[in-house]
């Protein structure tokens, strides 16, 4: 190790005066205890390996690799010697690593070498680890290893996400660790000035530790030591993973790690890579640069063992609760679409990108009928139009909000959205019904083709007054405009409520409707504008208060609608890849009970409203 980087005290036995040390018994690579292969099987490469007396070390079995039994318990002892924890149950504790980040993660990192020149054998760590698991903290404080105590001069070490704000999460870490180390800053001279909101500057080798954007352009230019990719399942594309990998090879023994549990798509980067190490775990991809260390579920486990829980969760019981998973598990088992989340945060398993959300009789035991004209027009309502595309389905469904008072169980935890666009925890009132009016279109020349391709009955459901066609092959907007407008001559409150739309097909329509004197609002489908009015529909439904008058059009689309949930736990709805799957109704409806949420509720209830309460 170089002077000039950070050196740990090492720990030597005492000996007399002229006399040789006492014979120490031989300890194996991974340190005390039961092998990995034991304690973990099928999660990482073996090690085939022999001891060499002529050396003094282990190597494998070809002698291309040596283990450094020094440098791997430095690494070791970097973490308790100087990190301390500073979130949860282990505040203010020093950081000893969990059995499985020592001898499946650091030790294997920093102590097998290459032979022929000392340096390290890794380049690349794939850790697929479930939620919760200790991931980031373990990659941030190995960061920091990888800036002070390398050996690398002028090191640059960055740590990336798929946006900027999650980047930090590991980054972030590690300053606190920093700041809250007095030894490690005074003994690598780290000043207060040295530690920046993107940046941590070790001086005395002129390396850095940053947080770097997600644009590849910024990528180009750089000589990553270190790469910390963090969340890698929400990666979008290669175009930074690539610019940085290939830069990579600037450097003498750079290290990339990636940290992830599994996602949801398919087709993303991450995926790719995690199918490449499990080429490397399995023997078919012979890249020895490469350490895979994968905790996953198997399809054919029961999901619901706690034995499978505790096999997968290497963290299980210290980073992660049982109770907390016992819970979720209880969730997964009543609620169709939290069973994925499971799968997927806890077993580590690969799940399709959108699962199904309201079960059908969920939406069949909403029986109430709609109320009459009369009451409808004394009720608070927003409008949701889905134009899609000119050529399929179009949606326009007025929503109306009834209050239901005097419940004692309005309340609902949903996960929201604040004004910076992270996600927060907040508590919504349910203490009313959602009454929802739909109204469809489709062009008239394409009905029948329509019908065939979709296989759907368009053209009974035309017959029976639940679909219009407007003339032609393409949607007329014309037809869209006018019953809109015809909506604030019969119910008043539309002409103060508000119309949600979907900029990509309903701009015109949304300019039109803005010179007929409606407030018309711009909503994006994304977690940010869906996540809180869908959790909120969801709720509704399940406590059967939502009114729909047994739409026959509207129950196919909540019947093809799926869900997607990002990692904060928000949500949206999607549309199913097989074509012909539509969903617009819903979406619409959700528009404009998104819409509705923003408006103030009346001041009381209608008169009559009991009756209709004890009818329901």
């Amino acid at each position: 190790m170089k002077s000039s980087s950070v050196a740990l005290p090492r720990k030597r036995p005492a000996t007399a005066s002229g006399t040789r040390p006492p014979r120490v018994t031989r300890r194996p690579w991974w340190g005390d205890g039961e092998s990995p292969d034991v304690l973990w099987p099928g999660v990482t490469i073996p090690f085939h390996v022999e001891w060499s007396r002529r050396r003094a070390r282990w190597e494998t079995h070809e002698g291309r690799y040596y283990f450094d039994m020094a440098r791997a318990d430095q690494a070791c002892e970097f973490f308790p010697t100087f990190l301390r924890h500073h979130i949860g149950a282990f505040a203010g504790c020093a950081f000893e690593l969990l059995e499985y980040q020592q001898k499946l993660q650091t030790r294997p990192i920093f102590g097998w070498k290459k032979a022929v020149n000392g340096l390290r054998r890794f380049q690349k760590v794939f850790c697929f680890i479930p939620k919760g698991g200790g991931k980031s903290p373990w990659a941030s404080g190995t960061g920091l290893y990888l800036t002070f105590c390398d050996g690398e001069p002028a090191a640059e070490v960055y740590a990336l996400a798929s946006d900027r704000q999650q980047a930090r999460t590991v980054h972030d870490n590690a300053k606190i660790f920093l700041e809250e180390s007095p030894a490690l800053a005074e003994l690598a001279g780290i000043a207060p000035e040295d530690i920046l909101k993107d940046a941590i500057v070790y001086r005395a080798t002129r390396s850095t530790y940053m947080v770097l954007s997600s644009e590849a352009a910024s990528a180009h230019g750089k000589r990553p030591h270190g790469l910390i990719f963090d969340e890698f399942h929400a990666q979008s594309d290669r175009a930074l993973f690539e610019a940085l990998r290939k830069s990579m090879a600037k450097r003498r023994q750079p290290l990339l790690i990636i940290i992830t549990h599994a996602g949801d798509d398919d087709e993303s980067i991450c995926f790719e890579e995690y199918e490449l190490a499990k080429q490397v775990l399995s023997g078919t991809h012979p890249d020895e640069t490469t350490l895979p260390v994968i905790f996953e579920a198997d399809p054919r486990d029961d999901w619901t063992d706690e034995a499978t829980w505790r096999r997968v969760n290497p963290g299980h019981g210290i980073t992660i609760q049982h109770d907390g998973i016992v819970t979720e598990a209880l969730e997964a088992q009543h609620e169709p679409r939290k069973l994925n989340d499971f799968l997927r945060f806890h077993l580590n398993r690969w799940v399709n990108q959108a699962v199904a959300w309201i079960p059908l009789d969920w939406w069949d035991r909403c029986t109430a009928p709609l109320p009459p004209l009369e009451e409808l027009q004394t009720l608070p309502c927003a409008i949701g139009i889905d134009m899609a595309q000119k050529i399929d389905l179009a949606a326009v469904v007025l929503c109306f909000r009834r209050p239901l008072p005097g419940l004692t169980d309005a309340d609902l935890e949903i996960v929201a959205t604040d004004e910076q666009g992270e996600a927060i925890r907040r508590t919504t009132s349910l203490n009313y019904e959602l009454i929802v009016v739909p109204a469809f279109w489709l062009p008239e020349d394409t009905l029948r083709e329509r019908v065939h391709q979709d296989r759907v009955p368009y053209d009974v459901w035309a017959g029976q007054g639940l679909l219009s066609t407007t003339p032609g092959s393409i949607i007329d907007s014309d037809a869209l405009v006018r019953y809109i407008v015809g909506l604030t001559a019969r119910f008043p409150l539309a002409k103060v409520g508000q119309v949600g739309y979907d900029p990509a097909f309903a701009t015109e329509i949304a300019i039109r409707l803005t010179k007929e004197g409606l407030t018309v609002v711009e909503l994006l489908q994304n977690f940010k504008t869906f996540s809180e009015p869908s959790q909120v529909f969801e709720a509704l439904v399940k406590a059967q208060r939502v009114i729909h008058g047994g739409h026959r059009l509207l129950r196919w689309n909540l019947e093809n609608v799926a869900v997607k949930r990002d990692d904060a736990g928000r949500i949206r709805p999607v549309k199913p890849r097989k074509a012909g799957k539509r969903i617009d109704g819903i979406v619409a409806t959700i528009m404009g009970l998104n819409r509705l949420m923003v408006q103030a509720p009346p001041p009381r209830p209608p008169t009559y409203e009991l009756y209709f309460l004890g009818g329901s």
